[in-house]
C-alpha cells in the first residue's frame, strides 16, 4: 500500500473513531458499523473495537460482549486463532455477568468453531452442547442454525456422515428462517459436503451449486471462496478434471480479496494443491505450497510434516530428486517419529543387504569353490558394501543433526528478534503514544505539533513492521530487494550496487538480507550515525557484505552479556552462512564486514 492510500485509510479510521459515542454505552448502530469491517478489513475492525472498548466502563454489559466477539472474529479472519479464543472466552464471561443469554450463545458458538479449526474436538463439543442447552429458553434461529451446523461438521470429521447429514439438514432448516446470509452459506455448504460424503453425490453437488449462486449474488469474497473448496473436492472425487480446473480458476480470481491467513484462504489453497498434485500439475501445486509457507501468520490445517511430504511428492513429479530429498529431510526434522521411522528403515535395509551379501557369498563358494583369491575378493567386496552403507547412514544422520541445529538456531534468533522488537515497541512507540495522549489531555491541541508526533510514531511503526515482515523475493534478486529496502529507509541507508552480478541461493539471501536489516536498524536507533552505506560484492566465489557508517566506533567486547541481542542475532546468522563477522575502523569510517563462500 503506498503512502497516499495509507494516509487515506488512517483518515477514514480517525473519522470513524471520531463518530463513536463518548458516552459510557456504545449503541447498536455503532456495533453493526464496526462488525461490517470484519469481512472487508479485519485490521480496521480490531482498531475500532479497541477504541470502543476503551470508551466503555469496566462493568460487564451486552455491548462489551458483542464488541469482544467482533474482535475475536476479526482475529479469526486473520488466522490468529490464539487471540480469537482469548476474545471469545472473555466475551462469554462478560455476557454471563451481564445475564445476556443470546450474547453467551453467540460467544460459545464462535469459540466452538475456533476450537474445531484448531482440531480441539472435545473443547468444541463442550461449547456446542452448552450453547444448545441455553437456547432452549430463547428463540434465536440464526444461532441455533450455526451451532447445529457446527455439530454436523464435527460428525463429518469423525466419518459419521449420516448423523452429519441429519444435523446439517436441521441447521439449514433453521438458517432459512433468518435473513443472515452468512449463516445460510455456512449451513448449506456443510450440508452439501455431508451429503456427498454420505454417498448422495447428486444432492451434494446440487446443494453446493445452489449456495455458490447465493454467495456470488451477495458478493462476499470470503464466503464465495468457502463455497468453492467443497465443490472442487467433489468433482475431483468424481473424476471431473474440467470442473475442477473451472472452480480453481474462479477461486483464484477472488483469492486476493480475502485475508491471506484466513480460514477460507488457507482451506482453499490446501484443497487446491492436493488436487493439483493428483492431476499431475506439480509446479502449480508447489507454487501454492510455497505461498502457504511464506505466509508469516499462516497456520495450515494440514500438519506441517505432511505438508513437507507433499512438497517432496511434487519435486519427485518434477524430477528434482535433490529438492525432493531436502523436503523429506525437513519433514523428518519436524516430526521425530518420522525421523526415527526413517532410521529404522535404513537399519532394516542394511540388515537385509548384509545377509543377502552373506548368502550370495556362501552360494558362490558352494557352487564354484573358486580359488582363495576369488574368496578374498568377494569378502572384501562385501566388507566395502557394508562399510559404504554404514558411512552413508552416518553422513545422512550427521547432516540431519546439522540441519536440526540450524533450525533451532533460527528459532532462537527469531525469539531474540521478538524480544528486541518488543523493547523497540515499549521504549519507542508506547512512549510516543503516551506523549500524544498527554498532549490531548492537556487541552493544548496544537494541530501542527500533533501531526508531527503522529507522523513520527507512524514512521517508527512502519520501520518496525518492515523488520518483522519476511523478505518476499517474488522474482526479485537480492540486490533489487536491498535497493528497495534502502529506498524505504528515508535516506538513512544507501546501497552501492556491484558492477558484477551477485548470485546467492534463496536461503543464504534471506539470512544476508536479515543481517542488513538488523545492523542498519541498530545503527539508526542506537548509534550516533546519520547514515549507512551497504556494499555487496563477489570475488572468486566469496561474498563480501560491507556496511559503513559515520557514527561512533563500535566495540563488540564492550557489549554487556545478555543485552546485545542485535549482536547475538548477527552472530547466529553469520554462523548459519558459515562465514566471518568483523568490526573495524578505517579512514574515520566504521565498518561491519561479513564474508562467506557461496
Amino acid at each position: 500500500m503506498n503512502r497516499t492510500k495509507t494516509f487515506l485509510l488512517f483518515l477514514t479510521l480517525l473519522s470513524t473513531v471520531a463518530t463513536l459515542p463518548v458516552a459510557a454505552q456504545i449503541d447498536e448502530e455503532t456495533i453493526q458499523h464496526i462488525d461490517s469491517y470484519v469481512n472487508v478489513n479485519p485490521d480496521s475492525a480490531i482498531i475500532l473495537c479497541n477504541d470502543a472498548l476503551a470508551r466503555m466502563p469496566a462493568k460487564a454489559s451486552s455491548q462489551k460482549s458483542y464488541l469482544l466477539a467482533i474482535r475475536g472474529n476479526a482475529h479469526f479472519s486473520l488466522g490468529d486463532n490464539a487471540a480469537a479464543i482469548a476474545d471469545f472466552k472473555t466475551a462469554f464471561r462478560t455476557a454471563e455477568e451481564a445475564a445476556d443469554t443470546i450474547a453467551c450463545v453467540n460467544a460459545l458458538s464462535d469459540l466452538g468453531v475456533t476450537y474445531r479449526v484448531n482440531q480441539q474436538t472435545d473443547s468444541a463439543l463442550i461449547c456446542y452442547n452448552r450453547a444448545l442447552a441455553m437456547l432452549q429458553s430463547s428463540d434465536s434461529p440464526d444461532l441455533e442454525a450455526s451451532i447445529l451446523t457446527s455439530i454436523a461438521v464435527l460428525f463429518a470429521n469423525q466419518a459419521r456422515f449420516d448423523e452429519a447429514v441429519s444435523f446439517a439438514e436441521k441447521g439449514l432448516e433453521k438458517a432459512r428462517l433468518t435473513d443472515d446470509i452468512q449463516t445460510q452459506i455456512y449451513a448449506a455448504t456443510s450440508l452439501g459436503s455431508a451429503l456427498f460424503l454420505a454417498g448422495h453425490h447428486d444432492r451434494g453437488l446440487q446443494t453446493q451449486r445452489y449456495i455458490i449462486g447465493v454467495a456470488e449474488e451477495k458478493g462476499i469474497p470470503r464466503y464465495i471462496l468457502k463455497t468453492y473448496a467443497p465443490i472442487i473436492a467433489m468433482h475431483n472425487r468424481l473424476g471431473h478434471p474440467d470442473s475442477v480446473r473451472y472452480y480453481i480458476d474462479r477461486g483464484n480470481a477472488v483469492l486476493d480479496k480475502v485475508p491471506e491467513a484466513s480460514v477460507e484462504s488457507i482451506g482453499f489453497l490446501e484443497q487446491s494443491f492436493v488436487i493439483l498434485t493428483d492431476m499431475g500439475r506439480y509446479r502449480e501445486s508447489l507454487d501454492i505450497q510455497k505461498k502457504i509457507l511464506a505466509m508469516q501468520d499462516s497456520r495450515p490445517f494440514m500438519p506441517l510434516d505432511r505438508l513437507w511430504q507433499r512438497i517432496a511428492l511434487n519435486y519427485k513429479g518434477l524430477g528434482d530428486i535433490e529438492k525432493m530429498d531436502e523436503a523429506y529431510q525437513t519433514a523428518i526434522a519436524i516430526a521425530d517419529s518420522i525421523h526415527q521411522s526413517d532410521i529404522n528403515d535404513q537399519i532394516s535395509d542394511l540388515n537385509i543387504r548384509y545377509h543377502t551379501a552373506e548368502k550370495e557369498l556362501a552360494i558362490a563358494n558352494l557352487q564354484a569353490e573358486k580359488s582363495r583369491r576369488d574368496t578374498i575378493i568377494a569378502l572384501i567386496t562385501a566388507g566395502v558394501i557394508i562399510a559404504s552403507l554404514l558411512l552413508t547412514i552416518y553422513l545422512r544422520a550427521r547432516r540431519r543433526k546439522i540441519e536440526i541445529e540450524n533450525i533451532r538456531a533460527r528459532l532462537d534468533g527469531i525469539e531474540q528478534e521478538r524480544g528486541r522488537l518488543a523493547h523497540e515497541l515499549h521504549d519507542g512507540v508506547c512512549n510516543d503514544l503516551l506523549g500524544i495522549e498527554l498532549t490531548l489531555a492537556s487541552g493544548r491541541c496544537d494541530t501542527g505539533e500533533l501531526s508531527e508526533m503522529i507522523r513520527t510514531t507512524r514512521n517508527e511503526v512502519r520501520s518496525i513492521s518492515h523488520e518483522l515482515l519476511p523478505p518476499r523475493f517474488n522474482g526479485l534478486s537480492l540486490t533489487q530487494l536491498i535497493a528497495a529496502y534502502a529506498q524505504k529507509s528515508e535516506g538513512f541507508v544507501s546501497y552501492l550496487p556491484s558492477a558484477d552480478t551477485v548470485d546467492i541461493d534463496p536461503e543464504k539471501s534471506i539470512n544476508l538480507y536479515r543481517i542488513i536489516q538488523e545492523w542498519t536498524g541498530n545503527l539508526r536507533h542506537h548509534s550516533t550515525a546519520t547514515g549507512a552505506t551497504v556494499v555487496l560484492t563477489e570475488s572468486d566465489g566469496e561474498i563480501t557484505l560491507d556496511i559503513t557508517d559515520n557514527g561512533s566506533p563500535f566495540d563488540p567486547s564492550a557489549v554487556t552479556p545478555g543485552r546485545g541481542l542485535g549482536l547475538e542475532n548477527l552472530n547466529r546468522r553469520v554462523k548459519a552462512l558459515q562465514g566471518t563477522l568483523n568490526f573495524f575502523e578505517k579512514n574515520g569510517t566504521n565498518h561491519m564486514s561479513v564474508k562467506f563462500f557461496k
